[in-house]
């Protein structure tokens, strides 16, 4: 055996460790300090100390081997743990098992893990013989010529190194002497500036993408990219690289690089998630900058940022924030909801509710901005958050894809010159699912999913908007995006008036903001259990007021408002506002919702709604009876208009012909609207009706001339009895 004066491993003379301590190594062809994510997954996992160095077995000390010193000769340890990084062969484990036999007597134990953490080898027992000199001296010597030969790159390779001051990875081509077969020379060519690869990760349908990052030259930060396979090697994947600021060669052998990476990649974490969705993911939250919030089961990339995340930033503090905005709010029942509507879209996800957002309405000088400006402030700056209802359906979808269990506010609903567009984002945006799109290249695109909460305002409610743009509303979008009246400040704190109110959170939310909702998510992230069983009660309260009411108020004050109240009285510690202050402010914006909203379902509200108007617009229309002298009679008849008989005390009714009743009420099914009808005491059935005619009555003959005309007997004055 060839032994000669042992040198020592990199950074063994710092190890320290005592008696009964363990010493980490790293040993393999990546075993090196560029590969900082295998070395510090290792070191996390160990809980090693932040200015720990752990020993470096790698190319420079596996070429050495058997001639190596992992620790200083004076250090007492007992438990060596070697962590395998990249390529180790049989030959090395013998000669290494013989280097720690050698020259470090005092190991007792010593063991192989590989980068996954799992034990390999235990060479403790192979250790002790050596020492007992029990092994063959041969084989150790033809494993040691093996090993030699092993190390001498006699092909064209690429190492990250340093370089006249230049650092980066270099092509190295080596110059071997044919006679000693050795390396006499190298040439060094710049690929590339630093570049690592941190991992491999997947799509949710598979797609694949390695995950690489370098220092920015901007930021002087590491930035990371995710490549997709199918781009990583060729010009595409070179260019995204270069986007974000990496330099490197134009010359031919960097597509030698490729294969490169692809080499090493079998030491590498696989287990990264690529997502094009913000919000919670892996037990962690991205916010739609791509950072990322609390500690994810495993690697994260997020590759869908937003075109607002430059708006993710955050100035002041929590305690500012508190004391300059939410203590300004309070008392204010518009801002308040607006800062509930924010605090509620991270719950969505937690509690198993679906997206809606709020809608604000009123005049142009009540707040509605300042209110938006508020909400934002929560989770960043302001004046890049906001958006308008001015946008494209599929802008605003994209937009709710990387805000993701994530809020989003769109400012004047008036501003949607297009009705068709303004239609389909009051609808889709609370969807959650995006259209299917096929590929180009065959089979379709991965469908999007979102939930979001929404903070919209107008000088108009959605119904009123869309009926001037002459489109007819739909219940859904009513129960989905809530519209309520805003109220004007009345509570100015320290300030004389409105104005001055208004004038300073304004101004207060651009020194103030992004801080407060980091410490909200993290809150969630640590409290799933109390935010259920917190929920489940306030919910319990609510659907108790709302017994009597429709099913679709019941829904929205079980799912919106009770969710709104939870996030109120969950956040108490962030706003500084009471339990009482809180539920106050919800009931009061419930109870103006219900007075537009009504407290019967939309349909049956809508139906007697577009009869009655329409019977009090066309009362011309219909035959009075009985008759007076100087009644003609209508042009065009509708029905028959029976007036109030003071002497037999009954009220004014109509028989609407069913040819009048089908088109006042051709938006919605027959049978539906004659069932809401009839239940609201509106429609009156016959006590035995005819067969195949439930809901019509035959006129008295004594009105139609012996003439037998069947018609729809309507009720109205009673039905505004109901209505009042």
């Amino acid at each position: 055996m060839n032994y000669q004066q042992p040198q020592h491993a990199r950074n063994a003379k710092y190890q320290t460790a005592g008696k009964y301590d363990e010493v980490i190594a790293f040993i393999g062809s990546e075993a090196e300090p560029y590969n900082k994510i295998g070395l510090q997954l290792v070191l996390d996992a160990k809980k090693a100390e932040a200015n720990y160095k752990p020993v470096l077995i790698g190319k420079k000390e596996l070429a050495q081997l058997p001639n190596v010193r992992l620790l200083p000769v004076q250090n007492n340890c007992k438990l060596l743990s070697l962590y395998q990084l990249g390529e180790l062969t049989e030959a090395q484990k013998t000669l290494v098992a013989t280097a720690i036999a050698h020259h470090t007597p005092n190991v007792k134990t010593a063991k192989l893990y590989d980068s996954a953490m799992q034990e390999t080898e235990d060479f403790s027992g192979y250790i002790e013989r050596i020492r007992n000199e029990q092994e063959n001296e041969e084989i150790l010597a033809h494993l040691q010529a093996k090993n030699d030969s092993q190390q001498i790159k006699t092909q064209p390779y690429f190492d990250e190194r340093e370089v006249n001051g230049i650092k980066g990875i270099y092509y190295i081509i080596p110059k071997i002497d044919k006679e000693t077969a050795k390396v006499v020379s190298e040439k060094e060519k710049w690929t590339c500036e630093p570049l690592t690869l941190k991992g491999e990760g997947y799509t949710e349908n598979g797609e694949a993408f390695y995950i690489f990052e370098w220092e920015h030259p901007q930021t002087k930060k590491p930035h990371t990219e995710a490549i997709p396979f199918s781009d990583f090697g060729k010009s595409a994947g070179w260019e995204l690289m270069q986007r974000y600021g990496l330099k490197m060669t134009n010359e031919s052998y960097l597509n030698k690089l490729a294969d490169h990476f692809h080499s090493i990649s079998k030491s590498i974490p696989h287990n990264w998630k690529v997502t094009t969705a913000a919000g919670w993911q892996n037990g962690a939250y991205i916010l739609p900058n791509g950072e990322i919030i609390g500690e994810p089961h495993s690697p994260i990339y997020f590759t869908k940022k937003s075109i607002s995340k430059l708006g993710y930033t955050t100035k002041g503090t929590l305690e500012s924030w508190k004391r300059e905005i939410a203590g300004n709010i309070r008392g204010n029942y518009s801002m308040m909801i607006g800062i509930a509507t924010a605090f509620t879209a991270p719950l969505l996800e937690i509690l198993g509710t679906s997206s809606f957002g709020v809608h604000l309405f009123g005049d142009s000088s009540k707040g509605k901005s300042t209110t938006i400006h508020l909400a934002n402030s929560i989770y960043g700056d302001k004046s890049k958050l906001v958006k308008t209802w001015n946008s494209t359906p599929y802008a605003i979808q994209q937009e709710a894809v990387t805000r993701n269990d994530g809020f989003l506010t769109l400012d004047e609903i008036g501003q949607a010159k297009n009705a068709k567009d303004l239609e389909a984002i009051a609808y889709d945006i609370f969807n959650e699912t995006g259209k299917m799109q096929g590929r180009k290249e065959g089979g379709n695109r991965e469908v999007n999913h979102w939930k979001i909460t929404a903070l919209s305002t107008g000088e108009k409610d959605l119904e009123t908007q869309l009926r001037m743009q002459g489109v007819k509303i739909h219940t859904g979008q009513l129960v989905r995006l809530i519209n309520l009246p805003i109220y004007e400040t009345c509570n100015f704190h320290q300030f004389p008036n409105a104005k001055a109110h208004a004038d300073y959170l304004n101004e207060a939310v651009s020194e103030h903001y992004g801080v407060v909702g980091r410490s909200w998510i993290t809150f969630i992230s640590q409290n799933n259990e109390l935010i259920k069983q917190t929920y489940k009660q306030i919910r319990k309260k609510w659907l108790d007021l709302t017994e009597n009411m429709s099913g679709q108020v019941q829904r929205v004050a079980g799912d919106r408002f009770a969710t709104m109240e939870t996030a109120l009285q969950l956040a108490t510690h962030l706003t500084g506002w009471s339990e009482e202050e809180n539920s106050q402010a919800i009931l009061k914006n419930f109870l103006d919702w219900k007075e537009t909203f009504g407290e019967k379902t939309r349909e049956e509200t809508k139906i007697i709604e577009t009869l009655l108007d329409w019977i009090n617009e066309n009362e011309a229309s219909f035959i009075e009876y009985p008759p007076s002298l100087e009644y003609r009679g209508p042009n065009k008849i509708a029905g028959y208009r029976i007036l109030a008989n003071s002497s037999t005390k009954t009220d004014e009714y109509f028989f609407m012909y069913p040819k009048a009743f089908k088109e006042t009420l051709a938006e919605f099914p027959l049978l539906m609207a004659c069932t809401k009808l009839h239940e609201a005491g509106i429609l009156q059935k016959h006590s035995r009706p005819e067969k195949g005619y439930e809901f019509l009555q035959t006129i008295p003959k004594t009105i139609t001339n012996g003439k037998k005309i069947r018609a729809y007997k309507i009720m109205p004055i009673q039905a505004d009895d109901d209505a009042s």
